[in-house]
């Protein structure tokens, strides 16, 4: 019997890639939304969750490893259009 092939691929969760992507850092680093958004899109494409909701879970997380976070993550256009 081959166990191997009766094991099936999980894709990682959302928290998974967020964990992977934090784990790059230490406890009072500050971080980029932006840098981490792009990290975790780039480990799984087919993430579908929302960047705000990415976001969520990045400060929750980094927060709890007493980790900075610097909310750069939006465009100038972006911002602009939020405060007419």
């Amino acid at each position: 019997m081959n166990v191997a092939s009766e094991v099936s691929v999980i894709d990682p969760t959302v928290q998974d890639l967020v964990s992977s992507a934090l784990s790059k850092f230490r406890a009072g680093d500050t971080i980029s939304t932006r840098a981490m958004l792009d990290a975790i899109r780039r480990s799984d494409p087919a993430c579908e969750d929302s960047d705000d909701h990415l976001i969520e879970l990045i400060v929750m997380a980094a927060v709890g490893k007493t980790m900075g976070v610097v909310f750069d993550h939006r465009s100038p256009d972006e911002r602009m259009s939020q405060l007419s």
